[in-house]
């Protein structure tokens, strides 16, 4: 399952504890959201600092020499804090930039970002797509003079981008609008001509972006594969998104059962608390049970995936999802009922839970969609 060994995992997990216990709040989640569009450069280095943004990548490139799958201790215990840092996007970005062809310039940028220093965001969400991520229609169109591309079109819901100084974006050069062939993979200066940026609120407190693409230049040189062969760094980018999104739900899952079981066995009606009545303890033991059977599946996921290729990795990472989205919801709507009114007001961190768990449901395509490509692939 891990490349990392068990003592290094342990000691990473530990960290992560530690900096939830110590150095963030509910109200520094609050006041990340409302003043810093989600991120303290404070907290940021301190994610450096601990090698959180040095785990999935090879020690040559200064990283931990672990994979995809050790980051998921972090990213559960992010879900436990609901922690608005972007990490998540910092990874996946870098990722594909050592995924992609390497380079001195992109070697550098990767050193800046395990430092740090630097912030990318990949972009591949468009209007129409409902988290097929082969679904680009942001067309690039070559230079007559066969010195570049010029993009057009529009990605959405892009968490990050107002905090970070380069975007990986997904564009079609070819294919037809779901081809896994004729994709590209560019890396772009936000600061572009023609690129505009448009931040929109989302449920989970969190700022997205529409980000437009008016005829911007890329050259050859921002190209991170050969013509059209893009298809599979952006199927891997998006299932292991799909992996670390489950780890965040289930510590947010684990944390709602917690706080849901403290709340009714303190909570009185009729001078008897809340946990004693039957009817809710079978509904605080489901709860537990969905939790449950979401952190075994998450573990077994975890277990197949580095022996796993591509396309058994997209399987994976679907029925993971696929199960995911009912039990989260599940687990999220019993969390607000039973603690009633109070559970839907923004001063307790019940509510956010909640809605952080909604937008992971709906993020990279929701159960309905892993399940109709689940369907599709025993099909074909």
């Amino acid at each position: 399952m891990s490349t990392l060994n068990q003592e290094t995992l342990s000691i990473l997990e530990d960290s992560v504890d530690r900096f939830l216990r110590n150095e963030y709040t509910f109200d520094d989640r609050k006041r990340n959201l409302k003043e810093n569009q989600g991120q303290s450069s404070d907290l940021w280095r301190t994610f450096a600092d601990m090698g959180w943004l040095s785990i999935p990548f090879p020690e040559e490139h200064g990283g931990l020499g672990g994979d995809i799958t050790d980051t998921l201790c972090v990213m559960r215990g992010f879900g436990r804090g609901l922690v608005t840092e972007p990490y998540l996007s910092a990874i996946i970005a870098a990722r594909l930039l050592t995924l992609a062809e390497f380079n001195d310039e992109r070697a550098e940028l990767l050193g800046g970002i395990l430092r740090g220093e630097r912030q990318v965001v990949f972009a591949n969400e468009e209007p129409g797509s409902r988290g097929n991520p082969l679904a680009v229609a942001l067309k690039a169109e070559a230079e007559a003079d066969g010195t570049g591309f010029r993009l057009s079109g529009d990605k959405v819901a892009v968490m990050h981008s107002l905090t970070s100084s380069y975007i990986l974006v997904s564009a079609r050069s070819g294919g037809d609008y779901t081809d896994e062939s004729g994709l590209e993979l560019f890396l772009v200066a936000m600061n572009a001509p023609g690129l505009e940026v448009t931040s929109r609120p989302m449920i989970d407190g969190h700022q997205g972006a529409k980000i437009a693409f008016s005829g911007v230049f890329v050259s050859k040189a921002q190209r991170l594969a050969e013509t059209g062969d893009a298809g599979s760094l952006i199927l891997q980018a998006h299932s292991e998104s799909l992996l670390m999104l489950a780890a965040e739900a289930v510590g947010i899952m684990e944390i709602l059962v917690k706080k849901t079981v403290a709340y009714t066995c303190t909570r009185k009606q009729f001078g008897v608390a809340l946990a004693e009545f039957q009817v809710l303890q079978h509904r605080m033991a489901e709860m537990y049970i969905e939790t449950t059977s979401i952190a075994n599946l998450l573990t077994q996921t975890a277990i197949h995936w580095a022996n796993s290729d591509v396309s058994q990795q997209v399987i994976l990472a679907s029925k993971l999802k696929a199960r995911l989205g009912p039990a989260a919801r599940y687990v999220g709507q019993q969390a607000i009922q039973l603690h009633g009114g109070i559970g839907m007001t923004d001063e307790l961190d019940i509510g956010h839970y909640f809605k952080r768990l909604v937008s992971i449901e709906l993020q990279q395509g929701n159960a309905e969609w892993h399940r109709k490509l689940l369907w599709r692939k025993m099909t074909a």
